[in-house]
């Protein structure tokens, strides 16, 4: 049986890690809208959407805290009054790479710890993450007459691809350079 102080830790460290994706949600939700704007195809659809990214990569890291953090970080980040409209569109966001996750994982007999990943396996994820997004989105919209066909299918995928290749290529870049930036640093062996 765990100590109460176990306990608290593990709450706090699950907490943090929530504010964290919240906070990156938001700043990558304004970034996206501010450098794309131009790129909309509708209110709720973009051609380029930024924070797609970084619903995989919160999800990869984060787990279930990371959803829920997608969850808090996009009912946040929505302009329209909170509703269940709302509550049901940061669910389907927040849930989607979920999904993604599993069924790659599943696909491709991933292990949970997500080691030895090839480009071809991310890419997959990408791919399934944009789709489930913009397919369960558009059937909300549908289904609850707020769309009379599935035009935005097609669009929201292209942008949450193209958001999560983007999101995807800044870490790979960040990583290198901090890769170069250690090999730089470390003095060598005598």
């Amino acid at each position: 049986m765990q100590s109460t102080a176990a306990v608290m830790k593990i709450i706090k460290s699950t907490i943090i890690d929530i504010l964290v994706v919240v906070l990156t949600w938001i700043l990558f939700y304004r970034m996206s809208l501010w450098l794309f704007a131009y790129f909309e195809y509708n209110p709720r659809v973009y051609w380029v959407f930024l924070p797609a990214g970084i619903r995989m990569i919160a999800v990869f890291i984060f787990g279930w805290a990371g959803v829920l953090g997608l969850f808090i970080g996009s009912i946040i980040t929505n302009e329209v009054e909170l509703s269940g409209y709302v509550i049901y569109l940061a669910a389907i966001s927040a849930m989607s790479p979920m999904v993604a996750k599993r069924a790659c994982m599943w696909w491709f007999n991933i292990p949970d710890t997500l080691q030895g990943l090839s480009s071809k396996q991310l890419l997959a994820f990408a791919i399934t993450g944009a789709l489930s997004n913009a397919l369960l989105s558009n059937l909300y919209f549908y289904f609850t007459d707020r769309a009379n066909s599935l035009k935005g299918v097609f669009p929201m995928f292209v942008g949450d691809m193209l958001g999560t290749l983007i999101i995807f290529y800044l870490i790979a870049q960040i990583l290198r350079l901090i890769s170069l930036l250690h090999k730089k640093i470390t003095p060598p062996i005598l």
